[in-house]
């Protein structure tokens, strides 16, 4: 049976987000990290590591007691998200890491079901990356087989350049599940989102 790690970004600067940290804007009563969270909580997942940088006691406030998760901070979070990558995967312990961004609050329990399913399909593929419309999606998973290459990449903004390295083994998921594309980086996403709930 494979085992999933969610490795949850919580730690990034919240630079286009006028007004205050994203992470901590409120989407009918909960913030929208509480809303993220709340379904990788729920999905099945092995362990949980949330890593933490900017405002990381304000967003630790808020996270609820749980066996599989863990907390860890990021000494780095304003050199990038791949740092933050780096932190959660070097405390992962499973067979496949998933990157959750924390600013996803629409995802569902059944989302991330969905994806470790087709995962688990043996296809001869070990990196999946969601599409919708062409547009690749969050969250990715990656099989463990890739943490060395993980924790030596030097890309500032994310993995993307160890899919594009390892093409022939990502099995890009078409879907017409738009909540795999909608993250929220400034306030008029917050205000097109909410409006549109």
């Amino acid at each position: 049976m494979t085992n999933f790690s969610a490795i949850v970004l919580a730690a990034g600067l919240s630079s286009r987000m006028e007004g205050g940290h994203k992470l901590l804007m409120p989407i009918e009563g909960k913030t929208i990290f509480e809303r993220s969270l709340k379904s990788i909580i729920e999905a099945d997942f092995s362990e949980i590591i949330v890593v933490l940088g900017k405002e990381a006691e304000r967003i630790e406030s808020l996270i609820p007691k749980d066996d599989r998760l863990r907390i860890v901070k990021n000494a780095s979070f304003e050199q990038g998200m791949t740092s933050s990558i780096q932190t959660g995967i070097a405390e992962a312990t499973r067979d496949v890491y998933v990157i959750c961004l924390a600013d996803m609050p629409f995802l569902t329990v059944a989302d991330y079901s969905q994806l470790m399913h087709r995962f688990r399909e043996e296809n001869g593929k070990n990196i999946l990356v969601p599409l919708y419309n062409g547009q690749k999606g969050n969250p990715v998973f990656f099989a463990s087989d890739y943490q060395k290459e993980i924790l030596a990449h030097t890309d500032s903004n994310g993995c993307n350049q160890v899919v594009k390295r390892n093409t022939e083994k990502v099995d890009f998921f078409e879907t017409n599940n738009l909540r795999f594309t909608l993250d929220i980086d400034t306030q008029t996403d917050l205000d097109k989102f909410t409006n549109a709930e």
